[in-house]
């Protein structure tokens, strides 16, 4: 199996109501996405609690098959909606894909 973890921090918010709605399309996006990639066979997300300098603000834990499956799942269109979603605030991003 492959663990796959991608995290995140964002631009700045203009509101808490930006950063809330935001985070909700987030989630959205996010959503059966497992049921929908079949190479996924763990999806968990996740937001930063802590807020300190060190955080980064979101997170995507995904467990694939094997690497052959990885770029199959990162390729898929339903993830590659989900991915236009972190782009549009993403300003920094930190990839780990290790075998478990």
């Amino acid at each position: 199996m492959i663990k796959h973890i991608a995290m995140f921090k964002f631009k700045a918010f203009g509101s808490a109501e930006e950063k809330k709605n935001y985070f909700c399309r987030l989630e959205k996006a996010f959503d059966g996405l497992d049921k929908s990639i079949p190479e996924i066979k763990f999806l968990q997300i996740g937001f930063d609690q802590l807020q300190s300098d060190a955080s980064f603000d979101f997170v995507v834990n995904v467990d694939i098959e094997n690497m052959e499956a990885l770029p199959v799942y990162a390729n898929h269109p339903e993830h590659q909606k989900a991915v236009a979603v972190i782009k549009e605030m993403a300003a920094e991003r930190k990839v780990i894909d290790y075998e478990f």
